[in-house]
């Protein structure tokens, strides 16, 4: 079915339903948090009920954002009696929700899966998914736009503004196209403030940040002729440091920024000897999300990530093995 009519069809279940559940993925970003602040703000302003789950920290670089305070954690929290509508935002699977799956099939009566990832397993009974746009915010956009643009509000645009923001890099990746700063330009007719998302963002950081950051680099590693590096993060280091887990967002493009470097890729030990890995590429001739897929993860082709368990010697030199299959001689 093509996007036009999956939208008409997103737009008319919205139309005739009044109770919505709105998903994002663990650990979001600013796409995700974005995208599901904008739509709940959408079903509010529609009069329908609807309650936002993230089943992980709320990252401090987004509690600017309206309702952020208003996002749960856990299916047991909502009080729904009938079943309602589930919508995933900016998830590739819906594992990466993490949700109640006995709790979710008993009680909705239909998913919606909107989505940018390349990687997306289409597990929704409608899907929207495209991997050509910037993010999914951008979708959403497109959907409110066409559908709902008497609804759209100074709330709905700065939180598209931000999961825009965000997944393009401040607009410095090469998913930023035309259509991108078209869309910008309408969401700037709101009244919204760039200025003060961006500094909300990224000049939010807490002192002990810095010593995240001297770790860090203090564990850099270049490898294969200095074409992968990486480095790592403990989970005692974020307990040091008394930092959240969010804390870590950005450093890898720290790395990425490197001359010459083609994979960067950065290891954060989520629980004992189990790690999320995130991969960047520095140019469009490589691949990391058929990298992340290996396994079990995702993305884009120059943004992805996956989630192992082991030992960290040997999940990089697994990692390694898998760069070398997928890009041949680094």
């Amino acid at each position: 079915m093509s996007l036009i009519k999956n939208l008409q069809k997103v737009s008319d279940i919205i139309n005739t339903n009044n109770d919505f559940v709105i998903f994002t993925h663990l650990y979001p970003d600013g796409d995700g948090i974005g995208s599901l602040i904008a739509f709940y703000k959408l079903i509010i302003n529609l009069g329908k009920k609807a309650f936002m789950i993230c089943n992980s920290e709320m990252p401090y670089q987004y509690e600017f954002l309206p309702y952020a305070d208003k996002i749960l954690k856990d299916i047991s929290e909502i009080p729904y009696k009938n079943k309602y509508i589930s919508l995933f935002l900016d998830c590739s699977d819906i594992k990466r929700a993490k949700p109640d799956e006995e709790n979710l099939k008993k009680n909705t009566s239909l998913i919606i899966n909107i989505d940018h990832h390349l990687s997306n397993t289409y597990f929704g009974d409608v899907n929207i998914v495209d991997s050509n746009k910037s993010a999914t915010a951008e979708i959403i956009f497109i959907l409110f736009n066409k559908y709902f643009k008497h609804c759209i509000d100074k709330e709905i645009a700065e939180s598209l503004y931000t999961g825009i923001l965000t997944d393009t890099g401040k607009f410095q990746y090469s998913n930023t196209t035309k259509e991108v700063h078209k869309i910008i330009s309408i969401l700037l007719k709101y009244d919204i403030n760039p200025s003060y998302i961006y500094s909300s963002i990224y000049e939010n950081e807490p002192f002990n940040r810095f010593k995240l950051l001297e770790l860090v680099l203090k564990r850099v590693r270049l490898v294969k002729n200095e074409k992968l590096i990486y480095s790592f993060i403990l989970k005692e280091d974020f307990e040091k440091l008394n930092l959240p887990f969010s804390s870590n967002d950005g450093i890898i493009e720290l790395l990425r920024a490197v001359k010459d470097i083609k994979v960067a890729a950065l290891f954060k030990e989520t629980d004992t000897n189990t790690y999320k890995i995130s991969l960047r590429a520095s140019n469009n001739g490589i691949n990391v999300a058929s990298i992340a897929n290996y396994f079990g993860g995702g993305g884009h082709k120059m943004a992805a990530a996956f989630t192992k368990q082991g030992k960290l010697k040997e999940i990089v030199e697994n990692l390694v093995e898998v760069i070398e299959k997928n890009c041949g001689n680094l």
